[in-house]
């Protein structure tokens, strides 16, 4: 795992995190959500003494998205629904999501490219930097959960971490 921000590290982050879509559109996405990466990457920064502001923005951020998510769905009990839409549309491609398990108790997906971390990069961010933003830009994905009483949010290891993917889990209480 990631630590103690020397080369090697970055470098092995750069070999792991490489896209293996190429099409316009997800690259316009890419494109999109870097810019996303660097606005939000510059106000945490700038926040960098009160991580707890910077984790409750993100928070509030991913609850709205959660609210929408389940607003979508005909039945927001339905885990194996919540996969489809989680992983729908051209995001996933963005992302690069695998669905490793979609049953009716858990939810697995991998992410096997990050742009926010390939901004990061571009923006010559260290390994503890990267790894701190992630956990950060995490609390979004975490807060979706608080618009479904019965789910909750696993984080396995990530690419900002050194990991050869984002492991993300919803499993039902």
């Amino acid at each position: 795992m990631i630590g103690d921000g020397k080369t090697g590290e970055i470098d092995e982050i750069k070999k792991t995190n490489k896209p293996t879509l190429n099409d316009e559109v997800t690259n316009a996405l890419r494109d999109i959500t870097e810019k996303r990466a660097s606005t939000l990457t510059y106000m945490l920064d700038k926040a960098s003494e009160d991580d707890v502001f910077a984790k409750a923005a993100v928070r509030q951020y991913g609850i709205d998205n959660g609210k929408d998510l389940r607003e979508s769905l005909q039945n927001p009990d339905d885990l194996q629904e919540f996969a489809e839409k989680f992983t729908g549309g051209l995001e996933s491609n963005v992302y690069e999501m695998e669905t490793i398990k979609a049953t009716e108790n858990e939810f697995e997906l991998h992410f096997h490219y990050c742009p926010y971390v390939n901004r990061w990069l571009r923006m010559k961010k260290s390994s503890e930097e990267m790894s701190r933003l992630c956990d950060i830009c995490m609390e979004g994905d975490k807060a979706v959960t608080e618009n479904f009483s019965n789910l909750q949010f696993e984080l396995g290891e990530t690419i900002a971490k050194g990991g050869n993917y984002c492991k993300i889990r919803y499993v039902k209480n």
